[in-house]
């Protein structure tokens, strides 16, 4: 608005001060150099006409004077030629004394006229402007001549003050045409200026709409001129800005989206260590709402922050993983940037806790691996050099198979869970559903563990587990996480312990529950139990590769089921829970 103002204030009167002052600089210039060179003209021109008629009349008194023409008469004939001449004039003669005065009567002193002087001396027409009376007198001089004798000499004067009166008028007339020129000028300057300003006061605010993001914003200008000229590259230039911007603001939203997206967490930090640029995946891994800016020491831990301090012109990129007190793992990575307006560095986070942990149990299940391996065919290699170099009797041999085909058995099993677990990683594995009878399930695999139980260790009771009790699954797999189950729950129960076997009926699911009543299972290893190859540290030496429960949440989960553990001091219950079949659905279908 202030622009406008002065706009619509102080352009047109600046127009017409400065058309104003051109105008009285070409006046001045007119009245200093034109008129006094017009004036000098004038009166140079009347010394000419002056002299003119000195030599002319010269001629005529010479010769009446040589015809000897009287004092009286050549005073009139001075008063015929002056009043032609509009000038008096005069006869001189060589002693200095008039000899004839048109102006006779009037007082003359001849002494001023010097011009008189130079014509006898010098024997030719002579002009000169001398003051008379007060008055500048433009005089000139011819000898006269009678014959070749010089008799005196003809003095023509006239008083300049027609030419000052033809140069004041012609002042005049030019003051008063400037006057009225200026006036117009003047009207007309401002008009125009006035007119500009407007279309100035247009295409200022289209500019300014222009500057605040209304890149649609047409200044609308028809004309050609150089404001439209203006007004028409304001025009493409909103335009260009437009699609310029729209095209920031759609790459902006695609960074945006892409760096939401992000599982990693990415912190942009400005050349103060404050973080200006958060995605949520940072918030999540922090633990904290960012809201930039804010210092990066406010967010992250201090083994972050000091590797980012670390970074110099030699190291423009620092990465490490720190374990934090949490146990959460944490990759970081830091680096410089270059080119990037406020952003000066970058740190990327990342949650690694599942891959060490992976990675640990990775480590644990091929040293359990190698060692399940290792025992039964260290045993079975030892059994079959002693049946080989030794004479053994028959009952010795019975017992060497019977140890011989449980080792068998051991690499049997590790090896269809190894099969298993590829099954599940590539979904090869699949389920065909039925209406299974829990308890014939159950049933069919407890009397696999029987035989080793006979005379001692736990005992299976499936009492608590209703005959009706009938779930949608496959039985095989099902019987598959019921050994599973079982075969964990013996080997941490205590030989004169017993494993329960329950089950009910949940409105739309079934479940059943496998308990036993060992030492249980630590809280803080309860998160942990289902993960691959991981064995809490209260398995010991006991048997196992820590894959047989990880199976079996993904079997109940691919059968459209779940599997929860709860534990205390005085054992461990493992429950499933699978689809109960639906109106008119029985066993067998």
């Amino acid at each position: 608005m202030a622009l406008r103002n002065r706009i619509s204030l102080s352009l047109a009167p600046k127009l017409s001060l400065v058309f104003f002052s051109l105008f009285i600089l070409a006046v001045g210039t007119i009245f200093l150099v034109v008129v006094p060179q017009l004036e000098a003209r004038l009166v140079d021109q009347k010394r000419r006409d002056l002299e003119n008629y000195a030599v002319v009349y010269s001629e005529n008194f010479a010769s009446y004077i040589n015809q000897g023409a009287s004092p009286v008469y050549l005073d009139l004939l001075a008063e015929q030629y002056a009043e032609r001449a509009d000038a008096r004039i005069m006869l001189v003669n060589l002693s200095g004394s008039l000899m004839a005065d048109s102006h006779k009567g009037e007082e003359v002193d001849l002494s001023d006229y010097r011009v008189a002087n130079v014509a006898l001396v010098d024997n030719r027409p002579a002009t000169d402007v001398i003051e008379v009376g007060g008055r500048d007198t433009a005089v000139a001089a011819a000898p006269l001549m009678a014959g070749n004798l010089l008799t005196g000499v003809i003095v023509v004067s006239s008083s300049t003050e027609d030419v000052e009166a033809s140069v004041s008028m012609v002042q005049g007339l030019m003051l008063r045409s400037a006057a009225g020129a200026l006036i117009l000028a003047l009207i007309t300057i401002y008009a125009v200026s006035l007119f500009l300003a407007r279309r100035i006061r247009k295409i200022e605010s289209g500019a300014k709409r222009i500057a605040h993001g209304d890149f649609g914003t047409r200044i609308g200008e028809v004309s050609r001129d150089e404001l439209g000229q203006l007004a028409l590259a304001f025009d493409d230039m909103g335009g260009r800005l437009g699609d310029a911007f729209d095209r920031i603001e759609l790459e902006k939203r695609r960074a945006q989206l892409l760096l939401d997206d992000l599982s990693e967490g990415v912190l942009g930090v400005d050349g103060n260590g404050d973080v200006i640029v958060a995605n949520p995946a940072s918030e999540e891994l922090l633990g904290k709402k960012i809201d930039p800016p804010v210092p990066l020491a406010e967010l992250v831990p201090e083994e972050i922050l000091e590797l980012w301090e670390s970074m110099d012109a030699a190291h423009p990129v620092r990465s490490d993983t720190f374990v934090l007190p949490d146990e959460q793992a944490l990759q970081a990575r830091s680096s410089f940037l270059s080119d990037q307006g406020e952003l000066s560095s970058l740190v990327v986070l990342r949650d690694v806790s599942q891959e060490m942990k992976l990675e640990q149990s990775r480590r644990d299940f091929i040293a359990n691996a190698s060692h399940e391996l290792k025992t039964p065919l260290f045993s079975i290699s030892g059994f079959l050099e002693l049946l080989q170099d030794e004479e053994v009797d028959e009952e010795t041999k019975k017992e060497f198979v019977a140890t011989m085909k449980e080792q068998v058995d051991r690499l049997a099993r590790l090896a269809r869970n190894l099969l298993d677990l590829s099954q599940l990683d590539s979904g090869s594995m699949n389920v065909v559903s039925s209406c299974v009878p829990l308890r014939e399930v159950v049933e069919s695999v407890a009397g696999e563990f029987s035989p080793p139980f006979v005379r001692e260790g736990p005992g299976i009771d499936f009492s608590g587990l209703p005959g009706e009790l009938v779930a949608v699954c496959d039985r095989e797999r099902t019987a598959q996480l019921v050994r599973i189950l079982l075969d964990n729950a013996l080997k941490y129960s205590p030989e004169d312990g017993s494993i329960e076997v329950t089950g009910a009926v949940n409105g739309g699911s079934v479940s059943f529950s496998v308990t036993d009543h060992g030492p249980g299972i630590p809280r803080e290893e309860l998160p942990r139990i289902f993960e691959r190859f991981y064995r809490g540290k209260g398995a010991g030496r006991t048997r196992g590769t820590g894959l047989g429960l990880s199976i079996a949440a993904e079997l109940a989960r691919l059968m459209e089921g779940s599997i929860e553990v709860k534990s205390g001091g005085g054992g461990t219950t493992f429950k499933v829970t699978l689809p109960a079949p639906g109106p008119g659905e029985t066993a067998g279908a």
